[in-house]
C-alpha cells in the first residue's frame, strides 16, 4: 500500500511539472473577473521584449464595465472594449502625446492593445495574445 500511495505521489509530481503558466490561467467566466487594475510584467512583441520591474508601475490597464482606461508611462489613453468568450476586443486608443523616458516603448505598449486578443486569466495573472505580441500583467 506505501508503494501505490508513493507511485501515486510520483505522479502527480510529474504531472505538475509538465504544466506551464500559461496551463494555469483560463479563458474569462464574465467580464466582472478583468474589472480593476492590471500592471504589466512583460511585452513581447516582433521588435519588443520587455520584462517590467514590478516596482516600476509604469504602464498599467484598468478595466471598468466596457471601458479601458491605460497609464503608458507618461501618457493615459482610453479606450471601449467587448469581451466575447475568450476574445477582448479593444478599440482605437485615444492617448495624449507627451514624449516619455520609455520612448519608444510606450508607443509600441499602446499600439500592441489595439486589436482583438485572446484573454487567459487567474485571480492576478492576466495574459493577452495576439498577432502584435503577449503582453502579461498582474494585480
Amino acid at each position: 500500500m506505501a508503494r501505490l500511495g508513493a507511485a501515486l505521489a510520483a505522479l502527480v509530481l510529474l504531472a505538475a511539472a509538465g504544466c506551464s503558466e500559461a496551463d494555469l490561467l483560463t479563458a474569462p467566466t464574465s467580464s466582472a473577473r478583468l474589472d480593476g487594475t492590471w500592471h504589466l510584467a512583460s511585452l513581447q512583441t516582433s521588435a519588443v521584449s520587455h520584462t517590467e520591474p514590478a516596482s516600476e508601475r509604469r504602464f498599467t490597464l484598468t478595466f471598468a464595465d466596457d471601458r479601458l482606461l491605460v497609464k503608458a508611462d507618461c501618457n493615459t489613453c482610453a479606450a471601449s472594449t467587448t469581451l466575447d468568450g475568450d476574445v477582448l476586443t479593444v478599440s482605437l486608443l485615444a492617448c495624449t502625446k507627451a514624449i516619455c523616458t520609455t520612448t519608444p516603448l510606450d508607443t509600441v505598449f499602446t499600439t500592441s492593445l489595439e486589436t482583438s486578443h485572446t484573454v487567459r486569466l487567474d485571480a492576478s495573472r492576466l495574459q493577452l495574445a495576439s498577432t502584435r505580441g503577449e503582453l502579461r500583467f498582474e494585480r
